[in-house]
């Protein structure tokens, strides 16, 4: 194939490679987003800076970044952090969050995401290490006293595999869209560690990430597990076609 033919043939991609509208917010001290998206405290949640070592936490791959604790709410309902994603139609493209998150204790149940900003929790981790909603939980790789990557993509296209949950970069279960509708952010924001009834606990968190484009198995595999490195957004199947025409034209010349 020559050089022309694969790049046409990359340009026939282009829209499956554009870049996505993602959001990476820090804790040096502030709530720090770069990206279209930004990250505040909601109702009564309690909050403050430290550094891992500061926080006395198990140590972190990559160094000792400042990280954010938050509070756990007995009744928790309009209490969080609210994210607001700044993208024009996630529900639409699907979506990616994921969080870099340290849990001391976990109960049976705590919320990790409130898409509605008012009733129950819609994605939870348990005491057993397991993560997901309703009666369809999976993994155990969720554990206390330690920190852990955790990732999650909704894909709007699939009933199948519509939801996936991921620990340090490894799937640890999949749900079927069968309400999809519960994981609609039209709203322009969501709130996290929020729940209508308080199934919420104290806990620490060093990175938040948001793309409003559903990364592929490889990609959160490539995060691996928490670090004090930026999570950046990945580019795999741009890096994929580039390297595709590399090699074709490696194989011209030879």
């Amino acid at each position: 194939m020559k050089p022309i033919l694969a790049l046409s043939c990359i340009a026939l991609l282009s829209p499956a490679l554009a870049p996505a509208a993602a959001t990476t917010v820090n804790f040096p001290g502030i709530f720090n987003s770069s990206g279209p998206g930004a990250m505040t405290v909601f109702g009564g949640m309690t909050t403050s800076f430290n550094t891992v070592s500061g926080f006395g936490l198990a140590a972190m791959a990559g160094g000792d970044p400042q990280v954010l604790s938050f509070s756990g709410i007995a009744t928790a309902n309009g209490s969080g952090l609210q994210f607001t994603h700044a993208t024009p139609s996630p529900n639409t493209t699907g979506y990616t969050v994921l969080m870099d998150l340290y849990y001391t204790a976990i109960p049976n149940y705590v919320s990790l995401l409130q898409l509605d900003n008012t009733n129950d929790g819609d994605l939870f981790g348990r005491s057993s290490g397991a993560s997901g909603i309703n009666s369809d939980y999976g993994g155990t790789t969720f554990t206390a006293g330690a920190w852990h990557r955790f990732a999650a993509t909704v894909d709007n296209s699939l009933t199948t595999d519509f939801l996936k949950i991921y620990v340090d970069g490894t799937l640890i279960n999949s749900v079927d869209a069968y309400n999809a509708a519960r994981f609609d952010i039209s709203d322009p924001s969501f709130l996290v560690f929020a729940d209508e009834d308080g199934e919420t606990a104290d806990g620490y968190i060093s990175q938040f990430h948001f793309s409003d484009r559903v990364y592929s198995d490889a990609e959160i595999g490539a995060f691996g597990g928490a670090n004090a490195a930026a999570i950046p957004e990945p580019s795999g199947l741009l890096l994929s076609a580039g390297a595709a025409l590399g090699l074709l034209t490696r194989r011209r010349r030879a």
